[in-house]
């Protein structure tokens, strides 16, 4: 058994020398346990214990509550718990019954086998770790499914809000690419270049014209140069040069 479970054993039995005989069976496993002589004053501890209890043993043949009565019942007020029957082999309907309800997981017959006892107490508190440990395990598994959840919805959100301000910036900038071809298209760059000249008294008015010549001219050469290359035949001088 795993030192991290401290298991506490419930025996329900109206003979108290069967009882606490069945209690010293308990602390040779290394357990814990409580005893209680009734199963109405064992289902009012079960519904009251601050700590579950991790297996309860019970006699069949009680007055009042019998034992597979009692079991059913405290199937309901603690569903984890794991449940064995004493029983005489004149109970055998009792136990069939008992079983066929999923009451209880396991009978042991009087007299018992002390070997036996506590070899099926052992698989029976081991039984109830794979229990808690499942439940544990489960609970665990929804909070983590929980925050992924979350947190996939968040970023979904934040997906959404960065893709609407992305889309928002792409038309900014066609808007922007937009202007600036238009700009560019309306702007006469001669004369901006012929009034920044003057204005800053770079090249006065005679040698602003005879620049204005020799660019022509280059690019009247450039131009001729390309006609030739490719078969077109462009007049010697430039038409009122």
């Amino acid at each position: 058994m795993a030192d991290k479970f401290d298991h506490i054993v419930l025996i329900v039995d109206d003979e108290e020398q069967v009882g606490r005989a069945v209690g010293r069976l308990m602390k040779q496993v290394g357990v814990k346990y409580v005893y209680m002589d009734s199963g109405e004053a064992g289902l009012e501890r079960i519904k009251t214990a601050g700590t579950p209890f991790s297996l309860v043993i019970s006699d069949q043949r009680m007055p009042g509550m019998n034992g597979s009565e009692f079991l059913e019942k405290a199937k309901e007020a603690a569903p984890d718990t794991i449940r064995f029957l004493l029983t005489g082999y004149a109970d055998v309907d009792a136990v069939t019954q008992a079983v066929n309800k999923g009451s209880i997981h396991r009978y042991i017959a009087k007299p018992w086998n002390k070997k036996e006892f506590i070899e099926t107490v052992k698989t029976g508190l081991e039984q109830y770790e794979l229990i808690v440990e499942n439940d544990r395990l489960f609970k665990l598994a929804k909070a983590q499914n929980t925050k992924l959840y979350t947190v996939n919805t968040e970023l979904k959100k934040s997906t959404a809000v960065h893709q609407k301000a992305i889309v928002q910036r792409d038309k900014e900038i066609a808007k922007l690419k937009k202007r600036l071809e238009i700009g560019f298209e309306n702007r006469n760059y001669i004369n901006e270049i012929e009034t920044m000249l003057r204005e800053h008294e770079i090249l006065e008015q005679e040698k602003i014209n005879t620049l204005y010549a020799a660019i022509v001219a280059e690019l009247f050469e450039q131009f001729q140069d390309i006609a030739t290359r490719n078969g077109f035949e462009m007049p010697d001088n430039i038409p009122g040069g």
